[in-house]
């Protein structure tokens, strides 16, 4: 009985912490999601040296594996707005995202300053 009630505290415990990760708050033209990515070196089965991209957001990152090239992701990002966040084909929102995604393409970086550059141009954070 101990090990139940145990159990039960820790569980409770981890899902009150999970809660209180802090989330950069989606602007409402971004539907339910954050549209922020971010750049991480050794991400599990890349080498320490590997930086690569991968959306914030466990909605928009859905299906979506880390990537070196900011364009894939990028790209993922603006799609899962229109397919699994809400937001409406030819809103704000898209028009946003696909700015800020061309934004991306035409800097031709691939680090932390390539996601801090979409990330800006959208207004959110990782």
């Amino acid at each position: 009985m101990q090990t139940k009630t145990l159990l039960l505290a820790l569980f409770a415990a981890a899902t009150a912490a999970a809660s209180t990760i802090p989330r950069a708050a989606a602007s409402s033209e971004f539907g339910t999601c954050n549209p922020a990515i971010s750049f991480e070196f050794g991400r599990p089965g890349r080498k320490a040296t590997e930086g690569t991209f991968l959306p914030v957001d466990p909605t928009v990152a859905k299906g979506q594996e880390d990537a070196l090239n900011p364009n894939i992701i990028t790209n993922a990002v603006c799609n899962n707005l229109i397919n699994d966040c809400g937001v409406a084909k030819g809103s704000a929102g898209e028009t946003a995202c696909l700015a800020a995604k061309a934004k991306v393409a035409a800097l031709g970086t691939k680090d932390a300053s390539t996601a801090a550059a979409f990330n800006a141009a959208l207004g959110v954070s990782a």
